[in-house]
């Protein structure tokens, strides 16, 4: 890579983070897990499919941005760390919280919902952007959280 690509590399990164950071930027820190619920429940309007969603914080534990990251199927979604951190990156973040909807109505997590959560804080862990919590909510005002229930999953 020339030096002429990494200025533009880094210009088109700035250019991101000050247009994405400000405008999304929430007023106050997201702390709690009914507050992440309540965002994604906001950022989410189908509730047919899982949605995945990656919501990128700064260091104030502020939202900078989200991203869905992956829609499933009524029971499934297919998540991958590169597709979540990748974003978390270019804004800039130095934390994040991940969750997804149960469109059955059960916010208990799967085998797989704890498998990905591991994944997703070892990954973390390695590139320096701390795996904050992981949800799932459901429509009906249920959730469950690992950072409450099983933080052991987070690292």
């Amino acid at each position: 890579m020339t030096s002429i690509d990494r200025e533009g590399l880094h210009l088109i990164r700035e250019v991101a983070v000050r247009y994405v950071g400000r405008a999304r930027r929430a007023p106050t820190a997201i702390r709690e897990p009914r507050a992440v619920v309540d965002y994604l429940r906001r950022a989410v309007c189908d509730d047919a499919r899982e949605h995945f969603v990656a919501l990128y914080l700064d260091g104030r534990h502020r939202a900078v941005a989200h991203q869905v990251v992956s829609v499933g199927t009524a029971t499934a979604s297919l998540v991958h760390p590169r597709e979540v951190f990748q974003p978390a990156i270019l804004v800039g973040a130095v934390a994040l919280i991940v969750g997804h909807d149960h469109p059955s109505g059960d916010p208990r997590p799967s085998q797989e919902d704890r498998d990905v959560t591991r994944r997703l804080a070892q990954a973390g862990n390695l590139l320096g952007i701390r795996l904050l919590d992981s949800v799932v909510w459901t429509r009906s005002n249920g959730f469950w959280s690992a950072r409450e229930r099983e933080p052991e999953l987070l690292g």
